[in-house]
């Protein structure tokens, strides 16, 4: 049966097969793109034409400029993303420029009057790359999601692929940094052991810790990123520096050819790109230190592991280091084999350079140097090739950050309840974005209901409950259960009201690790506190320092 792997990008699609039947063969990128290109463009255009709104898609709509009759959609991925929780509070927070076409009330896309629900643009996108792949006949779905990517954006991502072909379903939705650790560990080009990988894409940058073993599941410790922080970022940047209008894609070449040997690249003739240029705009803008602290976060998640079993996987032991980001590289050497470097952006030296002077040169690999000449490019097909093995692989990858509990919410009075089983995967309801949320109970007629919340081991023998008075005011939404991935248990409401702490310290949790959480949950309102007297301070004084009245 063969296997098709779908890499969906923030600025392209990428598409993969495989036939698992033929031992002698690995994946292969299709070329679906123009010049039999493995990619492309994840770009759809609405143009208005006598009455009509048609679509174009593909490299056809990228060459297209925005006009009265002409509305261009690019970085759909960026927010289709947008349902996330932390997604959100990330283009919130940078106040990102929201475009023109999107709609963030209803996530829709709106041109010439008309909405189109999100997934509605991105099937005939996804639908052409299919056309152009030549896929026919049965067949099954590999894909790969962001690690910040919620349960609706996997849905949608399995319904659409189901709804183009195959056998109806997509076997494998699979965090994006894995697909790189499934494709290294499956042709045997990395040696058991733990790794962190780095992913920059085009439009986010996500990291994973993992441990890839001989025979066995690869053990997924845990995954972080930054939504905003892509390879588009970079060239905007250096676009701004050097007051380059020409071609995106001249400069993206000239990036990639940079080198300390080579420390300059004409970009068309007329505008020259240094090496101390793409050192300004990445240390200006602190790009790397914003993936280092991503970095941080994913290492002591995957040291402060919710495990009810005190034998179970955990990277690197028990010892949790440091908060600090200094102290980053010597936990790393202590604990990680490799930091393997993938994604398009990569390609370009400068990230192995400055990654290899913070960890060491051995410390960082790059994609190249572990995936065979037979797979061109893999920093751009790596995810869709991964993608054709995940599917198919067996066992699937082991993705230890879940609660080892069953945590209940009962209305005293209705005896309705809401509940959280036990190992339900963090990959679909939790992630260093996204705390779990249950569906919502029924409102409460009695404005001071009673409720009970419960704490059982997976067996269903019952170590804590407590009972409390849920205040409600008018107009509050239908209470919910939540778990907060730093591990405290309440009630959520669906208005946005914040969320009520009823559990702070849950059974599973060890004196040290109550102490770190403390620590994390201290720094973070700390940064907050700052960020929020930082915009304050822009919004309310005058940035130049002049007053009033004076001329």
């Amino acid at each position: 049966m063969t296997v098709v792997g779908v890499d969906f990008g923030t600025t392209n699609v990428r598409i993969a097969t495989w036939n698992p039947d033929e031992t002698d063969r690995i994946p292969q990128p299709a070329k679906i793109g123009q010049g039999d290109a493995p990619n492309m463009p994840a770009v759809l255009a609405f143009q208005r034409r006598n009455g009509g709104i048609s679509q174009i898609v593909g490299e056809d709509a990228d060459g297209l400029a925005d006009d009265d009759n002409t509305v261009v959609v690019r970085n759909l991925k960026r927010w289709a993303l947008s349902g996330d929780p932390f997604v959100k509070w990330s283009l919130d927070a940078s106040r990102a420029q929201t475009p023109a076409w999107w709609d963030p009330d209803t996530r829709c896309v709106v041109a010439f009057g008309e909405s189109f629900p999100v997934w509605e643009v991105i099937r005939p996108i996804l639908a052409e790359a299919v056309r152009r792949a030549g896929l026919t006949g049965e067949f099954d779905w590999g894909a790969g999601c962001p690690v910040h990517a919620n349960a609706d954006y996997r849905s949608g991502l399995t319904q659409t692929l189901g709804d183009l072909g195959g056998r109806g379903k997509t076997v494998a939705v699979i965090e994006e940094p894995i697909l790189y650790l499934t494709l290294a560990h499956r042709l045997a080009t990395l040696a058991p052991g733990s790794y962190l990988v780095y992913d920059l894409g085009g439009g986010s940058f996500d990291c994973a810790l993992a441990e890839a073993t001989a025979d066995g599941p690869t053990t997924v410790y845990a995954s972080g990123g930054a939504p905003l922080l892509g390879g588009a970022n970079i060239d905007a940047l250096l676009a701004a520096r050097l007051d380059y209008t020409g071609a995106p894609l001249l400069l993206r070449i000239a990036k990639e050819r940079l080198t300390p040997a080579s420390p300059a690249q004409d970009i068309d003739g007329n505008v020259s790109l240094a090496w101390t240029d793409l050192e300004y705009v990445l240390n200006r803008s602190k790009f790397l230190a914003h993936t280092l602290v991503a970095m941080r976060e994913a290492y002591i998640s995957a040291k402060v592991i919710w495990k009810y079993d005190a034998n179970a996987p955990t990277l690197g032991g028990s010892v949790i280091p440091s908060c600090r980001l200094h102290d980053l590289a010597s936990a790393f050497a202590k604990d990680l084999d490799a930091i393997i470097l993938t994604g398009g952006p990569t390609r370009s030296p400068f990230f192995r350079a400055q990654l290899a002077e913070k960890f060491g040169a051995p410390k960082v690999r790059a994609a190249a140097d572990l995936i065979p000449v037979e797979i061109p490019e893999p920093e751009l097909t790596g995810i869709s090739i991964g993608a054709c093995y995940a599917a198919a692989e067996n066992p699937a990858p082991l993705y230890v950050r879940r609660l080892p509990a069953r945590v209940t919410l009962r209305n005293a009075g209705t005896g309705d309840s809401v509940e959280y089983q036990p190992y339900q995967h963090f990959a679909r309801n939790f992630n260093p974005a996204s705390p779990f949320r249950s569906a919502p109970l029924a409102p409460p007629a009695n404005p001071d209901a009673q409720y009970e919340l419960t704490i059982a081991d997976p067996e269903g023998t019952v170590n804590r409950r407590e009972r409390f008075t849920l205040a409600r005011r008018p107009g509050d939404g239908a209470p919910r259960l939540l778990i907060d991935t730093l591990g405290w248990i309440g009630v959520d409401f669906a208005d946005g009201r914040p969320p009520q702490l009823v559990i702070s310290d849950p059974p599973w949790q060890t004196q040290r690790q109550r102490e770190l959480l403390r620590e994390i949950i201290a720094k973070r309102q700390e940064q907050e506190s700052r960020e929020q007297e930082r915009i304050r301070r822009l919004t309310t004084e005058n940035p130049f320092g002049w007053q009033s009245g004076h001329s």
